[in-house]
């Protein structure tokens, strides 16, 4: 019987709101492996915003020049004179005037068009994909921050064992934090760290030896359980204790959620993965309003966090990612609202990250075949992104957490780097592609190096270099005109070192 198998029968039970699966008044949410040593990701913290329902992407960041969206959306599109403008066809919500703050600061990327390939318009199955980052058509049963912590963290003696490895406010913990190659949860779930410690305050643990028999491992595990549990909410309470947020948050349930985060941060916790969320988005009808107001909450609670995380003198640290199922459908529906649909964007916001729009505009006159937006951006590719730049995941261990490779963006500045390396640099996808006659290839270096960059036909022979030599840190773009050569495929590599990234073009003439 293994150990998560013989928990079950002892009659686990859904604790009183703040801890959601306790043994007696014990929790016992991912002390099964965080007994082990766990490793340093540089002091990087990575926070979480779920939300649940379904973003309407297209009433987030809007088209405005686009005369497909206003027809698609008579009655619930927002207007040309309500845009917060981002540049002359893109603009927020007028609700997210916050966020358009953070965003003229450049401390806002906003990530369009991110979904995956065979859309699931099921709340739940959705949710499934991208908590476990799976393909559509494959069901994964733990999630890609709980196989990160299984596989980037755990058994490295530099991550103090003292500290839970993950935490998520609210009182049901997701399946994003599970991890199956180390039997189940790798984080601890409370909506309250004096409610939490109040649960384990005056417990003590067991330290009578067990018997050297079957049964006597498993009590011995249970008693492990425990005295780390008690510890947990004792380091917990101690880090909320330590510090008060310094700015004043807004009075909403995401914004109470974060600033517990942001003490629990700035109090020297070393947890580096924090999970919140906020509901209502699944907007069927009478959007309008209701969805301006969430979008509201939503922008003021993530300011209000990242104005407290520079007073606290922690904003280095920390980068927040928002995501949501799905987006929902171009066209409005007869309720004044919108259903469930495909692609929307998504926010990531921090000190450290590259703000600005990222990827293409939404094409409202190319549609999938349910007539929603597409998506241009795998939602792994950001996950990708943050799991490299920012959580400092090695090769191999993305490899075990999103099982293959996907295409990184350039999102978070990697100041900590000081040498060569996969890390080191990003090459993007050309766009157009296929092209004719001209494309554009961007380019980020992300501290000085040398490189190589050129164009080989499928041959093998070299057909330009476009850039070659020193070249400080920095976003580059170099353009790739095909009038002199037949269509085909070509490849495009950026050499830094003994390290290389090829992308492939497609001339079409």
């Amino acid at each position: 019987m293994n150990r998560r198998k013989f928990l079950r029968q002892l009659g686990v039970i859904t604790g009183a709101g703040s801890v959601s699966l306790t043994l007696g008044n014990v929790p016992i949410k991912a002390f099964s492996k965080s007994i082990l040593k766990t490793n340093s990701n540089n002091g990087h913290i990575l926070v979480l915003v779920q939300l649940s329902g379904g973003n309407d992407g297209l009433n987030t960041v809007i088209p405005f020049e686009d005369d497909i969206y206003y027809q698609k959306r008579p009655t619930i599109g927002i207007s040309k004179s309500d845009v917060l403008r981002l540049n002359s066809l893109m603009g927020f919500n007028h609700a997210l005037i916050d966020f358009k703050s953070l965003y003229d600061e450049g401390k806002l990327a906003v990530v369009q068009n991110v979904g995956y390939a065979q859309q699931n318009r099921s709340h739940f199955r959705s949710t499934d994909i991208w908590l476990s980052a799976s393909d559509s058509d494959k069901t994964i049963n733990d999630g890609w921050i709980g196989r990160y912590l299984g596989n980037a963290i755990l058994n490295d003696p530099d991550f103090n064992v003292e500290h839970p490895m993950a935490i998520q406010l609210g009182s049901t913990q997701s399946t994003l934090l599970e991890c199956t190659c180390h039997s189940g949860s790798l984080g601890i779930s409370f909506e309250d760290p004096n409610q939490f410690f109040r649960l384990i305050n005056g417990s003590s643990a067991d330290t009578d030896p067990p018997p050297d028999t079957l049964a006597g491992h498993q009590l011995k595990f249970i008693k492990e359980i425990e005295a780390r549990s008690i510890r947990y909410a004792e380091i917990i309470k101690d880090k909320a204790d330590t510090v008060r947020n310094k700015v004043n948050y807004p009075n909403s349930s995401l914004a109470d959620q974060l600033s517990i985060v942001a003490q629990l941060v700035a109090g020297g916790l070393e947890t580096p993965v924090y999970l919140t969320s906020m509901g209502g988005f699944d907007t069927h009808s009478n959007q309008l309003g209701r969805h301006a107001d969430l979008l509201e909450r939503l922008s003021e609670a993530v300011l209000a966090f990242e104005k407290d995380l520079e007073a606290l003198g922690v904003a280095d640290k920390v980068v927040l990612m928002t995501f949501s199922e799905f987006g929902r459908t171009v066209e409005q529906n007869g309720s004044g609202g919108t259903d469930h649909g495909a692609a929307a964007p998504l926010f990531v916001a921090g000190k450290n990250v590259n703000g600005g729009l990222w990827g293409e505009n939404p094409d409202l006159s190319d549609l999938d075949s349910s007539g929603d937006n597409k998506f241009k951006i795998d939602f792994r590719q950001v996950y990708s992104s943050l799991l490299r730049d920012h959580l400092d995941a090695e090769p191999d261990e993305m490899q075990k957490i999103l099982f293959r490779e996907f295409e990184s963006l350039p999102l978070v500045s990697v100041k900590h780097l000081t040498s060569g390396g996969p890390r080191a640099f990003e090459l993007l996808q050309n766009y157009p592609n296929p092209f004719n006659p001209v494309t554009t290839i961007r380019y980020t270096l992300r501290l000085p190096q040398v490189i190589s960059l050129k164009v080989f036909d499928p041959t093998g022979r070299e057909v330009v270099t476009l850039a070659e030599g020193y070249r400080d840190a920095g976003n580059y773009t170099a353009t790739f005109g095909g009038n002199r050569y037949p269509s085909g495929i070509y490849y495009c590599h950026l050499v830094s070192g003994s390290y290389r990234k090829t992308i492939k073009m497609t001339l079409v003439k």
